[in-house]
This record gives structure tokens, C-alpha cells and sequence, in this order.
């Protein structure tokens, strides 16, 4: 299991400069941008063929590998305009994270409109993401669904089997619906065919079960990224930008020793 930052939350308003310093510092090996948001690190989907070419070697030269980009995009909008531009701009973020790399791109279900049924979304989410599958199969990127709003772990498994394609993953994002009977575990095994990559949140909070997700991961033969998408609210605050990195690179090592002992 690798550690990787996901850039929304509290290192967003870095330059990428300062952000890939700060990951090598701290030994994390690689970096997701997250796309669309203002962020400091600049990586958007405008930038030229020459940017995208720095971007590369900026990252190269830290040793950090690009190993997504983490898009807004979501597919359950009854509004089928509102669809195709959602899906055409997942294709331009695809053509981006092949030019850097990445391997794949962050998408969202996202939610369960009412004026439709469930089963409708679902296969209308999975039609988008077929689409996108076998599109990113010629530039080397998938799209990897997020379990995400209300997207949880069964409905992403009933998309996963629509979708049937091996240019496809599924996202873990360490939230209270994973949790069953006091454990992760059943919704992990049910995921776990099309696992790809893994969110983390706030190691040190109470509430999820990350000794137990490091421990199954590990048993599992999970050896992907695991990136940090960590928020602070304004009542608890960051403090020193770099302490904070630093405090949560040794609770992601402490947690994998362990799961490994």
C-alpha cells in the first residue's frame, strides 16, 4: 500500500511547487489533482500540450507519481444535455490524465433523482461509464467510480456489473455506509472484485474503522495508492501545514505496520 495525496482539502491552495515538496518530504509517492477547483497546483484540463509536459517533469523530479485525476464529473442527471456535457467532459479529463500519465480519473454516480427510479440510474450511470471505459482504453486511462453520496457500496457493485468492462474501477472512500454490523468487511468483499483505488479522510478521528481496512487490505494483496482527501472544519483548523503532513504520514505507516504484524 502506497500513500498518495488527493489535493481537495487542506493543501489546495498550494502552488505545486510547494505541494510536491511537501509530499517527498514526507514520503508520500504520488499525487492526485483534483480538477475544476481553483486549486493552486494548476493542473486543469486547459493547460497545453508544453504545461502538461512540465507538470511531468515537475513530478518525475520529486518522485511523485500522478496516479489520478480526480474530476467533479457525476452521470445521474435526468437531463440528457446535462449528461452529455458531464460525459464529453470526463473525455477531455481522460485525454488530460493520459497526457500526464495518470492511470485513471475520479468520477461520481452521484445521487438517486426522485423522478426516476433507482434501477433506471443505475443503468444509466453505467451506460456512461461503458462508454467511458472502452474510450479510456485507447489512451490507457479508466474511469474509476467513487463510492460516493449516495452512491454506496451495493449500488456501485450493481453499476460495476453492468458497466463489464475491464477498463473500469471502483473507489473506496472510507465513509460511515461501508460499515456493517460494526465492520467494513462484507462491503469490502463485495467490492473488492473491482477495487482500484482508496480514499482516506481523518485518520486520527473516531468513528471508522481504518485499523480494520489497513488490516483486510493488506490480507487481501492490496499493494495500489491510498490517498489522503483530508478536510478540517473551521472549528478545528490545520495549524502548521507541513506538521499536519507529517502527523499524517506517520498515522498512514503506523497503521500499515499494523496491519502487517
Amino acid at each position: 500500500m502506497k500513500p498518495s495525496w488527493m489535493t481537495y482539502g487542506v493543501l489546495k491552495d498550494l502552488s505545486r511547487e510547494d505541494l510536491l515538496k511537501t509530499l517527498k518530504d514526507h514520503g508520500f509517492e504520488g499525487v492526485e489533482f483534483r480538477t475544476d477547483a481553483n486549486h493552486g497546483h494548476g493542473v486543469e484540463a486547459e493547460i497545453d500540450a508544453d504545461a502538461r509536459k512540465q507538470v511531468v517533469a515537475e513530478c518525475d523530479s520529486a518522485s511523485i507519481e500522478i496516479m489520478s485525476i480526480a474530476t467533479g464529473n457525476r452521470y445521474h442527471d435526468t437531463d440528457p444535455a446535462d449528461l452529455a456535457r458531464h460525459i464529453e467532459e470526463t473525455k477531455v479529463r481522460m485525454d488530460l490524465a493520459a497526457d500526464l500519465g495518470a492511470p485513471r480519473v475520479r468520477v461520481f454516480g452521484n445521487n438517486f433523482p426522485e423522478e426516476v427510479t433507482r434501477e433506471d440510474t443505475i443503468s444509466q450511470v453505467a451506460g456512461a461509464l461503458s462508454e467511458l471505459a472502452e474510450y479510456g482504453s485507447r489512451r490507457g486511462v479508466k474511469p474509476s467510480l467513487e463510492l460516493h453520496g449516495e452512491f454506496d457500496w451495493q449500488s456501485c457493485k450493481s453499476v460495476a456489473e453492468q458497466v463489464d468492462h475491464d477498463n473500469f474501477g471502483l473507489i473506496w472512500n472510507s465513509v460511515g455506509s461501508d460499515v456493517v454490523d460494526g465492520s467494513i468487511e462484507k462491503a469490502l468483499d463485495t467490492v473488492w472484485p473491482w477495487l482500484d483505488h482508496v480514499h482516506m479522510h481523518d485518520l486520527a478521528g473516531q468513528g471508522y474503522p481504518y485499523r480494520e481496512l489497513f488490516k483486510l487490505l493488506h490480507q487481501k494483496g492490496y499493494d495500489g495508492f491510498m490517498s489522503a482527501e483530508a478536510e478540517r472544519s473551521g472549528d478545528k483548523g490545520v495549524g502548521d501545514l507541513w506538521m499536519f503532513v507529517a502527523y499524517y504520514s506517520d498515522l498512514f505507516r503506523a497503521y500499515l505496520d499494523l496491519a502487517r504484524a
